[in-house]
């Protein structure tokens, strides 16, 4: 007799330089050097379909709520957006990309030209 199912771990597999670039453009759309506003809400829902896609579901079932959680955990600074910094701290990207934003970019808008 099998036991209670659990949710599939998510595996992603560490995202290039150019991959992470390029959901970085995606939702960035205005090109501004932040997520914000309706970009923000595009990734969220995106993101939340992804997770419902991979079995993994939280409790809340308020988007608002969910935002403002994931919000809390990943806007280091709180200014209401995501720069390309914090996004690299959600998305799995290659370490040596990152050390490399780190180390030689002082901001988003740098990183881009």
């Amino acid at each position: 007799m099998a036991g209670p199912q659990q949710a599939p771990h998510l595996h992603l597999a560490e995202l290039t330089a150019s991959q992470f670039l390029d959901i970085w453009r995606h939702f960035d759309a205005d090109g501004n050097g932040y997520i914000e506003g309706k970009e923000l809400e595009n990734f969220f829902q995106e993101l939340e379909s992804a997770r419902k896609g991979a079995g993994v579901d939280s409790k809340k079932d308020n988007l608002g709520d969910k935002m403002k959680e994931f919000m809390h955990k990943y806007d280091k600074n709180a200014d209401g957006k995501i720069e390309m910094a914090e996004l690299a701290q959600i998305l799995p990207t290659e370490e040596n990309f990152l050390l490399c934003f780190r180390q030689h970019v002082g901001s988003s808008s740098e990183f881009m030209e």
